[in-house]
């Protein structure tokens, strides 16, 4: 099973993304496409939380979640965030800053469609970051829905949908001995991506 989508990448810091997700799963780590997304709220505070890589090209990566979730908020009143890779078994991390806009609704029902049906019943009944009174009634809901669509197709809720990171800078830090680590960055510019070596 794919566990992304890759579209034609030709520039290097999106291959070599391509590349080291596929020496983590030649590794076999769980879940290797998995990336910590980090925001800020309207105090400054900041926020993390796991999500999974959905697409890359040359000029972004896309995950989808809940657009009323915290993260979903935060990102819409701050639309910059960070995205952080970290496989222990190849030693390797990307680091990631750059600036969220929503998915097409195409591309949110196109994607939407492909999930697990559980995991689209989920995306109706749950109400995601706020207060939960009890998990048996999240499954008594799920439950329910489920029953009530049987046999149906399952729609896109509308405030479920995909966010597109396009990156400003993109650091590729490998853990070396005695910690002299190999950090490699790109920065984009108005001519296109800067190659630099930073100090561990």
């Amino acid at each position: 099973m794919e566990l992304f989508q890759t579209s034609n990448l030709t520039l290097a810091p999106f291959i070599k993304i391509n590349n080291w997700i596929h020496e983590a799963v030649q590794k076999g780590v769980d879940l290797p496409h998995a990336m910590n997304l980090a925001t800020v709220d309207s105090t400054g505070q900041p926020s993390s939380r796991m999500v999974l890589l959905k697409a890359l090209s040359d000029k972004s990566l896309i995950f989808y979640t809940d657009y009323s979730s915290k993260k979903g908020i935060e990102i819409k009143n701050n639309l910059k965030a960070a995205l952080n890779f970290w496989w222990v078994q190849t030693n390797k991390q990307i680091r990631i800053e750059g600036t969220c806009s929503k998915t097409t609704l195409e591309e949110s029902d196109a994607y939407f469609s492909s999930r697990p049906r559980g995991s689209q019943i989920s995306a109706h009944v749950s109400k995601q970051s706020l207060l939960l009174k009890d998990y048996d009634s999240l499954l008594k809901k799920a439950k329910e829905f489920e029953e009530k669509n049987l046999g149906k197709e399952i729609i896109r809720p509308k405030n479920w949908g995909g966010y597109v990171l396009e990156p400003k800078k993109i650091e590729f830090w490998t853990n070396k001995s005695n910690r002299l680590h190999h950090r490699e960055i790109f920065s984009l510019s108005p001519k296109g991506w800067n190659r630099s070596i930073l100090y561990p």
